[in-house]
This record gives C-alpha cells, structure tokens and sequence, in this order.
C-alpha cells in the first residue's frame, strides 16, 4: 500500500482545512499550528482571524502585516490569484535578518489566515511547490 502525498488539517475552531505534505510534522505552539520538513530548516505557521464587522481588505491587510515587519509594500512583488473556492490569495517573500520569509493572505469574505513559511535557507523549486500545493487547498469550512 503506499503512502499518502498529503495529511489534512482541520483548525481547532473547524472552520478552515488544507492538506500538507505526508513527510512534515505538525504541532501547535501557544495556539498556532506550525508545520514543518524533519529534515528542513523552516516551518510553516498559521494565523486565523476573523472579523465580526466586514470582510477582509486581503491587499490592505498584507500590507499592514509588512509594515510591522519594516518591509515596503510594493504591489509589482505581490502575486494575486484565487482558488478553486474563490478565496482571494495573496503571497510574497522578502528577505530579513538572514532569513527568507514568504508570507500568503488566504481570505473569504469574514475569515482570513495569514500563512508563514520562513527558514535559514533558500526555497528551492520542490519546496516551493509544496507551499503552493498547501496554499491552494486552503478550505474555509461552514
């Protein structure tokens, strides 16, 4: 029998799910689930939010997100897509303190998670496709 490719994970709260690879570890530090290769030297954590009032703004609150980290926002280094269930995304990367750091806004209407994957060494192209894969199979769940 072989192996799965891909494990899923469905939030604590139940209202978000995306697979990620068979091969990576998962656990949650201080409520933020964290995923990552054994062998790898990044991880990927996940930051729920959600809004009472109105939907998420996902380029203004990208923005936002890398004001606090003292990065300029530069729309031309902002990839912009949807997936399969019209969540709108946006991704970059940027690099600081020695670190690379790629940063996705996963957003539907009221719900949003930011996802992080950021490590002491570059993305290759397989791991970069992994990302994508993660990213693209973000669900928000009734």
């Amino acid at each position: 029998m072989t192996r799965p490719m891909y494990k899923q994970f469905r939030s604590p709260q139940g209202w978000y799910s995306f697979l990620f690879p068979a091969d990576w570890e998962h656990m949650v530090v201080e409520e933020i689930p964290a995923f990552f290769h054994p062998d790898g030297g990044g991880a990927l954590q996940v930051y729920a939010f959600e809004s009472k009032l109105e939907d998420f703004d996902v380029d203004q609150e990208l923005e936002n997100y890398l004001k606090i980290h003292e990065i300029d926002y530069d729309a031309d280094n902002v990839a912009v897509f949807e997936n399969n269930e019209g969540s709108s995304i946006r991704a970059c990367e940027f690099l600081k303190e020695d670190r690379v750091w790629m940063v996705y806004m996963v957003a539907n209407q009221k719900r949003m998670i930011l996802v992080t994957y950021n490590a002491d060494e570059e993305v290759g192209d397989d791991l970069f496709q992994q990302l994508t894969n993660i990213i693209s199979s973000v669900r928000f769940l009734n």
